[in-house]
């Protein structure tokens, strides 16, 4: 859920496309995520155990398939692509 998602952002998070304030006399940065400056589509990584409760074996096995969906505007990339090995 979203509240699950806005506590696991602390130490070890990856913020991306978020817009930083430095504050006065301090060496830390806090991010504003109200700034839309950069882009209104902020995103953020995080490890599993940020997250309450999670299922702590993550172990799969390979993917026989991936599915990379793409938005381009300038046309360069398909919306769907089947890869061989060598391309992935």
């Amino acid at each position: 859920t979203e509240p699950e998602i806005y506590r696991a952002i602390h130490t070890d998070a990856l913020l991306e496309n978020v817009a930083l304030n430095r504050q006065e006399g301090v060496n830390t940065m806090t991010p504003d995520y109200f700034d839309t400056t950069k882009t209104e589509n902020g995103r953020v990584s995080y490890p599993i155990f940020h997250i309450p409760n999670y299922h702590e074996p993550q172990m799969a096995g390979h993917p026989k398939n991936i599915i990379f969906l793409s938005c381009d505007a300038f046309g360069v990339l398909p919306p769907v692509a089947k890869l061989s090995p060598g391309q992935a």
